[in-house]
């Protein structure tokens, strides 16, 4: 049985002082996770449309892998370079289509799970890596200097197989303060480590008691993706808090599991 799941998040790196708009988009979503068994094999699409109605679109398409640091930075790298990675099972169709205005193009790739796997002797869990998109933008022939590109856009597509059934994964709360955001605003920052073997996609929840043991305040930080044996950072805003100390419980859900602490918050002005 196969399962994908869509979500949608966005990684632009703009290598131009001007502004701007993304002709080419994906359609259906930047994260795709399915689920497979040793020996099978996986097939998923990524379909492209070019917005631009007067001028052709050249994308470039190329593997990458992903790694989220505890330090709160989220790296792309060469494929190979963590022991989960995709890059040995996953091809895809093309590395470069110039798409015609208004055309939609569908980029199709095909996970081939071993028949044995063997990861620190283990043989199940997630493995993933990232199907990058690099759309230029139209290229001028008629430059007196020769063939200019103005600017870029880059997609990070993000492709999950979890191989065998599930385990509950372990996940921890690896740092846990009080500061303020770029708008000054009072956030609680929250790392989040997961040392189990499949991707979690937790929601948090904190909520917050006064002296006596009510309730007063309950927020929650939407799902981030959490992969195995990396950390994410989560960022939960403290609004309309009056200054004082408060007990607090902090709770992981990441879908039937919980995982929570019981903490002090200190609201300063």
């Amino acid at each position: 049985m196969k399962k994908i799941i869509y979500t949608f998040a966005l990684l632009l790196l703009v290598f131009s002082t001007s502004s701007i708009h993304a002709n080419v988009i994906i359609l259906n979503g930047l994260t795709h996770v399915h689920n497979g068994e040793k020996g099978k094999q996986i097939k998923g699409e990524i379909i492209l449309q070019n917005l631009n109605k007067v001028n052709a679109q050249r994308v470039t398409v190329y593997l990458q892998d992903v790694l989220q640091s505890c330090d709160g930075k989220t790296e792309y790298s060469k494929t190979g370079s963590h022991l989960r990675s995709l890059g040995n099972w996953i091809t895809f169709n093309t590395s470069e289509k110039l798409l015609n205005p208004n055309e939609k193009f569908v980029i199709t790739y095909f996970i081939n799970i071993p028949n044995e796997i063997n990861v620190e002797n283990i043989d199940y869990g997630s493995f993933w890596s990232a199907l990058m998109v690099d759309v230029d933008k139209p290229i001028n022939e008629d430059n007196q200097y020769g063939v200019q590109i103005n600017s870029k856009i880059r997609y990070g597509v993000q492709i999950i197989a979890n191989v065998g059934d599930r385990v509950n994964p372990e996940i921890q709360f690896e740092n846990i303060e009080i500061a303020k955001n770029s708008t000054g605003k009072q956030v609680l920052n929250v790392i989040v480590r997961n040392n189990g073997l499949y991707l979690v996609q937790p929601t948090l929840i904190l909520e917050l008691f006064d002296k006596n043991g009510e309730s007063i305040k309950k927020v929650e930080a939407l799902f981030k993706k959490v992969y195995p044996m990396n950390c994410k950072g989560f960022e939960i805003e403290l609004l309309d808090v009056p200054v004082g100390d408060y007990d607090a419980v902090l709770v992981a859900d990441y879908g039937g599991d919980i995982f929570g602490n019981n903490i002090t918050i200190s609201i300063s002005k």
